[in-house]
């Protein structure tokens, strides 16, 4: 080192000092490095340091070259900040000193240690924490010189220089050095453990700055106000403690000492809730002072045996998230040893013993869990309902056992006006009444709440009531806000009497917009109404409305309900996967699951099967064996099962279908058919393997699908019958174009021979002859035209009847009448038939007719008649080509069904449709009329019986061939029949004739006033007979013309040309003067130069009857007839002009519309002119009666 002159002088005046004698004295630890010496050695130390028992120890004693750094981190950090030549940081704390460093001549390094204050302590721990750690290598060892320096080479040293004091104290210090013999890797990895040993003891004397706000509070707790003292006279075993309690995630407490001081992690903050930071510190009894006794037997239990106790879904009540909030832990009580009482003593005795609490909050769980307990519940006791009724007491009772989240339930339902079904029950209704269902959790006398209400008084007792029954969800009540009553806001069920806070109103609906009741639930205080909350709720409004509506419409919405409730099942298990997570609760979910899930060895033994399994397969619940359950299966399947089971042990998932023993039988009855047969499973499994492949179990469900193969088979019947049906159809459509082109040809043929032979004829001016045998060939080629007309008329007929029962358009009305009398004249429309054919017909009325008095009575005639034609028709068919022609008609009433043991009745297609229960048939005595048409034709077998009453159906191929018809009358006398309240059979064998019988319902009456007086009833059980030799004979009389006393005045009104000429001419020769007009104007025109005018009552035109068609051009005829009623109402017209409607329009509607239009009479066409005469008489003599009665009441 080089000195001024200056210097140099003031210097030779100093004593000449040795700097390593100066450090020898100093009381303070020194040590001396040559920061040139890579290695990081100290190149001196003072006798001070070695006062430093640890320290010293690993200077003084060699223990570095055993590799002591590192196993003390610590201290190879040390080592490594008092070689570093730049540091960072000025000072460095260890072995409870401040150390600081001064660098010499850029060459030296002097670190020195002293007792500083706490502060200093404390600020440099934080600055060397904070610092980046310095990864300088020290991989050196210096080896120390084996023997020491003479007395020569200390003295020539001892100059001033600080590098020949150095020298000179490294001669003079015979005392090794420890050198380390750690590499690089060895270092790094140390101080990389020292970091993490850092973070861990953060209770070190000189704390770091906290990792964690909750570190922070708690070293800066007064734990010296507490019985542990403060945290720097804590044992290492409290210690040890601490560290393990906040390395642990989960929500833990440490409860220490005889009084349990308490102490916490941060994760147990959330369960303490409002209690932190207030129980920090505290005792046990302190902080737990609620719980304190409930908890105090569990803390002795596990003092006394040593042993840790287990608390599941503890309930506590906890001040957190702003309320006394319900709350579910799992929690373990786990002794310890802790500190000793006395030192020095090594027994077990003497120690105190700790408890570690850890905690797992398990209240959403517990939750989740309890209401979807009630809900399934809930659920099996409501789907039993079948009507309202039941649905409102099955709810009652399923809100009846206490529930913390139902604090009570109010139930009101609909009661509507007699005009208003309940699918009418509208959220738009306003006259629905209210009626209570029932209150549960309250007294019976509570105020406020009214037993039936209308709409304005609920508006009084639930304010907005009309926005809550309108709103599509529940909706929240509150008391502070006013819309949950007070009345019926107060807690029964607590001791308190607490209010109830909260309350949700549910609307409940069968459908979309029908309203059928309401329910208003207490909510739970101790719970907020948050999302899991709301989800409740919302499953408990979805499942009492698919409930509700199950019930409603039980059989109408049964396919729809099953599809709600698969979906509500689906979401019901997606909410509990979700908050069921453990083995406990998913066993639970799927012992409720709809499906039947099974677990099975792979030697076949059963080890788990839920409750469905059982009530599916009917497997004894206590007899479980090897393979056992192949005992269920039906057994032509085992060999299918067999296959199956062999996939699964050769690690292969399999899905398949399969039967049962036991028989599928359900109540429905679907088209006719009973629902049942086979049980039908669908079978999803799936081994369970280990990981080299082993299977283990096999794992699977099971699924009913009895119903949906059902189905399946119920529609490929249908598919069948339907295939069979257009069949048949296309057959029908042959028959009916062979039968309607047979008859056409027929009568071509006969208008051709009649039109040709006219020619033929010699004639003069005014006569034509004819020879005899060509009018007889007239004669029979118009019965020929007649006949052939009739039988295109009935297959139209037929055709219509068909249509309109398809349709459900067929009208039944009923009128009052005369049975027997009816028959015996419809019977005469036989007579050419039955004389042509050489058959003899017969109508009998039984004994009962007259023993139940038998009048008039209520029925609609067309409609009996149309089945009894249908039926003699058939007869007379069967019958013509056998050497024994007889028809038998025969008629018996009774007051009860007939029960005729020889005629097999068929049972009725739809049982719903009988129309004899409106009102228009009265109310008198139901009667039942039996009537039977026994032939003596060839009879039927049994397979051709079966085809009987079938629509399109013959009783053989060559039925048609050899006896025509389309195969829909006998069809749609059944239908008629049950239309009537009654049914059809038939009695017969192949060779001895057959007997068809059919009953109707109808209902006595009185007789109408102006009814024509009848025969005696005595009278009418005279047998009536129709003779081929009798009809033949009246036919050979001579025409004779009818001779009217006042000639007939008809004005045919008639549009169609050909039919206008045909029915002119057919008049005239019945003796009629004819005139016509082509349309309503005309008709009019003609009227007001007619007789019925007014001012032309004796200069008018004569007129008796107007014949008048309905469509037509310019006027129809219901327009005309209108007009003419409204000229007689106003004096143009005097008197009643006839009208007789001539349409085809043959409905019963049409027919009415034109009698209220003004018709007096309607004839349908086809019509012949015997038939029509008789009805145009009638006419004009209720039109003169009516003019002699206006004679008589006008004045002289």
């Amino acid at each position: 080192m080089e000195r001024s002159p200056s210097e140099s002088a003031s210097n030779n005046n100093r004593p000449q000092l040795d700097l390593f004698e100066l450090l020898d004295i100093d009381d303070r630890p020194t040590l001396v490095f040559d920061l040139t010496n890579p290695h990081g050695i100290p190149t001196y130390h003072n006798a001070s340091l070695e006062k430093i028992p640890l320290l010293g120890l690993k200077l003084g004693t060699g223990v570095l070259s055993k590799s002591a750094s590192s196993k003390d981190q610590e201290y190879a950090a040390f080592i490594e900040w008092a070689a570093e030549p730049e540091g960072q940081l000025a000072q460095w704390s260890y072995c409870g000193l401040l150390w600081s460093s001064h660098i010499l001549r850029d060459h030296w390094k002097i670190v020195i240690g002293s007792e500083g204050h706490e502060h200093d302590y404390i600020s440099a721990r934080r600055r060397q924490s904070e610092a980046p750690k310095l990864g300088r290598a020290r991989t050196s060892a210096i080896k120390r010189p084996s023997h020491s320096p003479s007395q020569s080479q200390i003295k020539s040293m001892s100059d001033g220089s600080l590098e020949a004091q150095i020298a000179a104290l490294r001669l003079r210090d015979r005392r090794p050095l420890a050198t380390p013999a750690t590499d690089t890797s060895v270092i790094s990895e140390s101080i990389q453990n020292l970091k993490v040993m850092k973070r861990l003891d953060f209770l070190g004397v000189f704390p770091a700055i906290a990792s964690t706000p909750h570190h922070k509070f708690f070293m800066e707790f007064d734990w010296a106000s507490t019985g542990l003292g403060p945290i720097d006279s804590w044992s290492i075993n409290l210690r040890r403690a601490v560290y393990f309690l906040f390395s642990d995630p989960r929500p833990a407490a440490l409860y220490w000492g005889g009084q349990r001081t308490m102490m916490y992690n941060e994760s147990y903050m959330h369960l303490a809730g409002q209690k932190h930071p207030g129980i920090m510190g505290k005792t046990f009894s302190e902080a737990w002072g609620d719980v304190a006794s409930d908890l105090d037997p569990a803390f002795k239990k596990a003092y006394s045996t040593g042993e840790a106790t287990v608390h599941d879904d503890a309930l506590f009540y906890i001040e957190r998230n702003g309320y006394l909030e319900e709350s579910y832990f799992s929690l373990a009580i786990i002794p310890f040893l802790g500190d000793k009482n006395t030192t020095g003593e090594q027994s077990f005795e003497k120690s105190e013993i700790a408890f570690y609490n850890p905690a797992f909050d398990t209240t959403r769980q517990v939750i989740a869990e309890r209401r979807m307990t009630f809900l399934l519940l809930s659920s099996n006791l409501m789907s039993s309902s079948r009507n309202q009724r039941e649905f409102w007491h099955q709810l009652i009772v399923a809100l009846q056992p206490d529930h913390p989240d139902l604090k009570f339930a109010v139930i009101y339902s609909v009661n509507l006006d007699a005009s208003e079904s309940g699918s009418e029950a509208s959220d738009l209704s306003h006259n629905r009444h209210w009626t209570l269902q029932g209150k549960i959790r309250f007294e019976n006398s509570t105020p406020g709440i009214p037993i039936a209400a209308t709409e304005q008084s609920m508006e009084r007792f639930l304010p907005k009531f009309s926005d809550l029954v309108r709103s599509e969800s529940p909706t929240l009540l509150r008391t502070e806000d006013g819309s949950l009553p007070e009345s019926i806001a107060r807690d029964k069920s607590a001791k308190n009497g607490e209010l109830v806070q909260t309350a949700v109103f549910l609307p409940i609906r069968s459908t979309a917009d029908t309203l059928l009741g309401f329910l208003i639930i207490g909510l739970n205080n101790r719970k907020n109404y948050d999302r899991d909350y709301q989800v409740f709720i919302e499953l408990l409004t979805r499942q009492l409305a698919t409930s509700l509506a199950s019930a409603v419409l039980f059989e109408e919405e049964l396919r729809q309900a099953a599809r709600d409730h698969k979906l509500l099942t689906k979401k019901l298990a997606i909410q509990t996967h979700e908050a069921l997570e453990t083995e406990t609760r998913f066993r639970r979910m799927a012992d409720l699951a709809p499906v039947g899930i099974y677990h099975i060895e792979p030697s076949g033994l059963m080890l788990y099967c839920n409750e469905n399994y059982y009530e599916l397969t009917d497997h004894p619940r206590d007899k479980f064996a090897p393979m056992s359950w192949l005992n269920v299966l039906f057994e032509d399947d085992l060999p299918h099962m067999a296959q199956e089971w062999a996939k699964l042990l050769s690690g292969e998932p399999v899905n398949f279908e399969i039967r049962l023993r036991r028989p599928f039988i359900a109540e429905d009855i679907i088209d006719g058919e009973q629902v049942g047969g086979y049980t039908w499973i669908l079978a999803a499994a799936y081994p369970e393997r280990s990981s080299d492949g082993i299977v283990l179990g096999i794992l699977g469900c099971i699924t009913d699908i009895s119903r949906q193969k059902w189905m399946e088979g119920f529609q490929k019947r249908k598919m069948l019958e339907a295939v069979q049906l257009k069949r048949q159809q296309e057959n029908f459509i042959d028959m009916t174009s062979h039968e309607m082109r047979n008859p056409l040809s027929a009568i071509v043929q006969c208008a051709d021979w009649i039109g040709g032979s006219l020619d033929k004829f010699e004639c003069d001016k005014n006569n034509v002859v004819i020879p005899r045998d060509v009018i007889e060939g007239y004669v029979e080629a118009t019965d020929t035209i007649v006949l052939c007309a009739q039988h295109q008329k009935r297959i139209i007929d037929d055709v219509l009847t068909l249509s309109k029962l398809d349709s459900d358009l067929l009208a039944v009305a009923p009128i009052d009448v005369q049975l027997a009398p009816t028959i015996r004249k419809s019977l005469k429309m036989f007579d050419v038939e039955l004389q042509n054919n050489d058959i003899s017909l017969r109508f009998e009325v039984d004994h009962t007719y007259s023993n139940l008095a038998v009048d008039w009575v209520k029925l609609d005639p067309s409609r009996l008649l149309q089945i009894l034609i249908n039926l003699v028709t058939n007869a007379i068919k069967f019958t013509t080509t056998e050497s024994t022609k007889n028809i038998v008609i025969k008629l018996a009433a009774s007051l009860d069904p007939p029960d005729n043991s020889t005629i097999e009745y068929l049972p009725r297609i739809n049982s719903a449709r009988d129309l004899t229960n409106g009102s228009a048939w009265g109310t008198g005595e139901y009667i039942y009329f039996n009537i039977e048409v026994q032939d003596s034709g060839r009879g039927l077998d049994e397979v051709e019986r079966t085809l009987l009453f079938k629509r399109f159906s013959q009783t053989s191929p060559r039925t048609h061939v050899q006896y025509g018809g389309s195969g829909l009358g006998l069809f749609i006398c059944r239908q008629l029949t049950e239309l009537q309240g009654g049914q059809i059979g038939v009695s017969s064998s192949a060779g001895l004739g057959s007997t068809f019988a059919f009953y109707v319902r109808a209902r006595r009456c009185e007789s109408p006033q102006g009814a024509t007086p009848t025969l005696p009833i005595d009278s009418l059980l005279i047998p009536w007979d129709v003779h081929p030799k009798l009809v033949a004979k009246s036919r050979t009389r001579p025409p004779q013309e009818m001779k009217l006393s006042v000639p007939r005045h008809v004005l045919i009104v008639e549009d169609n040309i050909v039919n206008q000429k045909v029915l002119s001419r057919q008049l005239k020769s019945a003796g009629c003067i004819v005139s016509v007009a082509n349309h309503g104007r005309e008709a009019l025109s003609y009227l007001e130069k007619s007789r019925f005018w007014k001012g032309l009552e004796t200069a008018g035109n004569d007129l008796s009857v107007i014949l008048m068609d309905l469509e037509m051009p310019i006027m129809d005829g219901l327009t005309c007839v209108k007009v003419i009623r409204q000229l007689q109402d106003e004096g143009e017209i005097v008197g009643h002009v006839p009208v007789i409607a001539v349409t085809a329009n043959a409905r019963s509607e049409q027919i009415s519309n034109a009698k209220e239009s003004g018709m007096d009479s309607v004839v349908t066409k086809p019509f012949r002119i015997p038939d029509l005469l008789p009805e145009i008489d009638k006419q004009i003599g209720i039109s003169s009666m009516r003019g002699l009665e206006r004679s008589a009441l006008s004045p002289a």
